[in-house]
């Protein structure tokens, strides 16, 4: 709560004098447009926080509050009519809204808001996932870790166990020592390390033991949803077939999840799928390389790496949640929320991900990409 009330008082001190946009990197990210990002959105944030990822939860209420003070500081626009303006360096005083992962709570909690505030949207969906009762793979590994961490006698031994079992080596003890410490954290030494095979191992594993999850409220998107959605604004791109963190994955799996997902996509909509967010912000060489040659025009990150190759397939995404802009009571803050979105605190939470060399210096890539281009 101190850091909270300490936060608050500076960002209240630097919006009041305007110094908020001067000393951050800028509301659009210098040339990038501002693109925000949420995934779950639930009624009552502390109960679902309980069983979900929190990082990943924003209420109804605290998202209202958040898409208010973007509409008085912004003129909210698609992404297609962003894409646009990106193609023709007009993007100043615009933003848009996405949410990845295409949770049905999108639909019942978010879609109200957004059709009465008028505010398009793009929802970044998981194509394999729409109409199944399937939770994605990150929500079932949470949920099992939980279960994993509170009945091991050596927490530590035990995700080693697991990790080793992928045939992986296994992270230094000091890593482990740290996974050990929230089911969170132990999911990013998964995520972080092994590739979606691998993952659906230690998942299956888990499960022998403790059962299927139940998987309340993170049920994906109906198609009767998307279609009911449209007429409001609400378009769809992709977030691949499953998924996967393409940076673990083999070109092949690259190729297969992008370019897979949007045709299943453009088939069922009967019209052109350009946007792509790559699950988890994650990218590299190779999956520049199959996104451009799935023929997406745009591709979004969730930080603000740019591929001086692929400026338009690196879009940054400010990624938004219950508590990235509150007060030291846990209340919405006006000011944080505008030294946030104009970058006051990029330089204290950068990205730690490696994302690769720019294209001039990948020559085992360039005859592929020549083809694509």
């Amino acid at each position: 709560m101190l850091r909270r009330l300490l936060k608050s008082s500076v960002a209240l001190g630097l919006s009041k004098s305007g110094m908020a946009g001067f000393l951050g990197s800028g509301r659009n990210g210098g040339d990038a447009p501002l693109i925000v990002g949420y995934h779950r959105v639930v009624q009552d944030f502390d109960r679902s926080a309980t069983s979900s990822i929190p990082s990943m939860l924003i209420s109804a209420r605290m998202l209202e509050k958040q898409l208010d003070w973007l509409g008085g500081h912004y003129r909210l626009v698609s992404l297609q009519e962003m894409g646009q303006r990106l193609e023709e360096g007009r993007t100043a005083g615009t933003a848009a809204v996405t949410f990845d992962d295409g949770y049905a709570d999108v639909y019942e909690n978010a879609f109200p808001i957004l059709a009465r505030m008028g505010i398009p949207a793009t929802i970044f969906v998981v194509s394999e996932m729409i109409g199944t009762a399937q939770s994605l793979p990150h929500d079932r590994l949470y949920a099992l870790l939980g279960r994993a961490l509170s009945d091991a006698a050596d927490p530590a031994g035990m995700l080693a166990g697991l990790h080793d079992a992928c045939g992986r080596r296994v992270p230094d003890p000091r890593v482990l020592t740290r996974a050990t410490r929230t089911n969170f954290t132990a999911l990013r030494l998964f995520l972080d390390t092994l590739p979606q095979p691998a993952i659906l191992a230690v998942i299956a594993t888990l499960e022998s033991r403790f059962g299927v999850p139940s998987g309340d409220g993170d049920r994906a998107l109906t198609w009767e949803m998307i279609d009911a959605m449209a007429p409001s604004g609400v378009s769809i791109g992709s977030h691949g077939r499953t998924h996967a963190l393409l940076t673990h994955e083999s070109q092949e799996r690259k190729h297969d999840e992008i370019s897979g997902s949007r045709r299943m996509l453009e088939t069922r909509l009967k019209r052109p799928v350009e946007h792509l967010a790559y699950p988890d912000g994650r990218f590299d060489s190779g999956t520049l390389i199959a996104t451009a040659a799935a023929g997406y025009r745009f591709a979004y990150t969730v930080c603000g790496h740019r591929d001086p190759a692929f400026p338009l397939l690196t879009l940054p995404r400010r990624i938004l949640w219950e508590r990235a802009a509150v007060d030291g009571h846990g209340g919405f803050s006006a000011p944080v929320f505008d030294c946030l979105v104009g970058g006051v605190f990029d330089r204290l939470s950068r990205c730690r991900k490696t994302h690769g060399p720019g294209i001039d210096d990948r020559p085992h890539l360039r005859a592929e990409w020549s083809r694509t281009a």
